[in-house]
């Protein structure tokens, strides 16, 4: 394993308690020291942007951004698909901009997908950027690390109506009209410590800026979980909307089939692992969610094989994982779409002694879609003849399958 992903796991294990011992305690309180220093440098950078100190850039489009408060996997990547898929159905003509995190590419303004075609491959551009760009037919995803560079180039250039920041909380140099904070019901805010010494990103008070809040995966969650994550929202925001979704399992697509034709590719029904036993490997931000994704598809019994986030599969890997799986009598192994374009294309077109299916998860909303679809109603600006009321983020809406009450 590569030596920065071994720290990575050391530190995530240490931060929760799980190396005891007096030298974990003594690199706990330098990590404490160095998370005050932090936290004093996020409230003096905000505070500059509050108090116009440094000024806002703002886009001459509606800037909608997704974000949350601390490290780690909340279901960004589904819901700026999901949210610029509806936004697009409606008419606007829809930007996504990604940082681009462990991108190849290095530039300040980076095209992985102008809508119609894919630029760049998934190292240049990063897992999620590329797999926005794959998902996404007619919405082009830009990368780079100033959002007000890449968002004047949308704008100018691609003439977006809408830009969809994709990680964008703690990104104050742009001016958005929608903040959406995102809030993983399973793992609520971390350890409650800021970075280093813990995952949040800046304080909690802070989650009084947003807009709405949207929980993820609260059908993994107990009732008296989200009744206190909305407890805590009430105390710092009492205001914004709160909206809860759930990742649904649709199908299943065999790696090879989907490498080459997309999403268009076969879909195999979930019944095909129902009873039977299998391995599901991953490398995202919270591998637990998936596995119990995998789990709740009705499989007898599951193998869980984790790597670091946003870890880039190596051929030996892959061998390793598939003996495994072979070794344990598995009939399939299951991973991800973020993990799918990060498998070596020599070993998705091998001679292998399994399938590998990547599951296909869409976002639905499932409590509170009426009031989140009512705000981002508001901020859209009409254009083109498109008018803006609720008959067309209505119909936009429910095709992509969710109710809407009249």
């Amino acid at each position: 394993m590569r030596q920065r992903e071994a720290l990575q796991i050391y530190l995530y294990k240490l931060v929760h308690g799980e190396k005891p011992g007096f030298l974990a305690a003594l690199v706990l309180g330098v990590l404490y020291v160095f998370s005050l220093i932090y936290g004093l440098g996020v409230r003096v950078k905000l505070g500059l942007y509050k108090n116009g100190f440094k000024k806002q850039h703002k886009l001459d489009c509606t800037v909608i951004s997704l974000g949350n408060i601390t490290v780690g996997g909340t279901g960004k990547t589904p819901t700026a698909q999901q949210l610029a898929s509806i936004i697009y159905d409606m008419g606007y003509k829809v930007v996504i901009l990604n940082r681009g995190y462990r991108a190849g590419w290095k530039g300040d303004i980076g095209l992985v997908s102008d809508g119609k075609k894919i630029f760049m491959s998934v190292n240049e551009a990063g897992d999620e950027a590329y797999l926005l760009a794959k998902n996404l037919p007619g919405v082009p995803v830009v990368i780079g690390k100033d959002r007000a560079t890449t968002g004047d180039y949308a704008v100018k250039q691609l003439k977006a109506d809408v830009v969809i920041l994709d990680d964008g909380y703690q990104h104050w140099k742009l001016a958005r009209d929608l903040d959406i904070v995102l809030i993983d019901t399973r793992n609520v805010f971390g350890n409650n410590f800021m970075l280093p010494r813990g995952t949040l990103r800046e304080p909690l008070a802070n989650l009084a800026r947003a807009h709405a809040y949207l929980l993820t995966k609260v059908d993994q969650s107990s009732h008296n979980a989200r009744t206190s994550i909305r407890n805590v929202l009430a105390r710092y925001n009492c205001v914004a909307p709160v909206v809860e979704s759930i990742h649904n399992p649709r199908a299943f697509l065999e790696i090879q089939d989907w490498y080459k034709k997309g999403l268009r590719c076969t879909k195999i029904n979930l019944e095909a692992v129902r009873n039977k036993r299998v391995l599901a490997f991953s490398a995202i931000g919270n591998p637990s969610s998936f596995e119990q994704t995998v789990a709740d598809t009705g499989v007898s019994s599951i193998e869980a094989v984790r790597f670091p986030d946003h870890h880039s599969y190596t051929m030996a890997e892959m061998q390793n994982v598939m003996q495994k799986a072979v070794d344990q009598g598995a009939c399939a192994l299951i991973t991800t779409e973020k993990d799918a374009v990060k498998i070596p294309a020599e070993f998705i077109h091998s001679d292998r002694s399994l399938p590998v299916y990547i599951l296909s998860i869409e976002l639905d909303f499932v409590d509170g879609v009426e009031d989140f679809m009512a705000l981002i109603k508001k901020v859209l600006k009409p254009h083109n003849g498109i008018v803006n009321n609720v008959v067309p983020i209505t119909n936009a809406v429910r095709r992509r399958g969710i109710e809407v009450s009249k």
